[in-house]
């Protein structure tokens, strides 16, 4: 699922710093949540990386991440850090987990939901936000 744009474009932050940043890139271009895991001792791991930190192997299978999540944390922006965003506070930023996969979380928003209506273990449901074109980002909306 597609959604309009929670917040502006800011342009992307900065270049990915490794290889397997890029790769996790290119997989949200088409909107799919891939996660790595390892093939050797099969931990799920995030953010990417070139080797297993809990084995050490180099063996590596992008797997297709669960489109329900849940909310791990999250804070309120009260005062915008840019002057793009001074229209958009307040907004959230979560931190969203998988329960199935460990201990793998992702730094997204919560889509159309009022800041006290945010809660920790909330069910949530993977959506997509096309920022510019190839600039695809995971983002989430409550499930309730």
């Amino acid at each position: 699922m597609t959604m309009h744009n929670y917040l502006p474009d800011l342009g992307p932050i900065m270049a990915p710093q490794l290889p397997e940043h890029l790769i996790f890139w290119e997989y949200c271009a088409k909107r799919e949540l891939r996660f790595q895991c390892c093939i050797e001792c099969t931990q799920w791991r995030h953010p990417p990386a070139p080797i297993c930190p809990h084995c050490g192997s180099m063996k590596v299978k992008w797997k297709i991440a669960p489109t329900r999540a849940e909310l791990f944390s999250y804070t309120v922006v009260h005062h915008a850090s840019s002057p793009l965003l001074c229209e958009h506070v307040p907004y959230n930023i979560a931190i969203v987990s998988f329960p199935d996969l460990g201990d793998i979380r992702i730094v997204s928003n919560v889509l159309d939901i009022a800041p006290k209506d945010l809660q920790i273990g909330m069910p949530l449901k993977l959506v997509w936000q096309e920022q510019a074109p190839e600039r695809v980002v995971p983002l989430f909306m409550s499930e309730t």
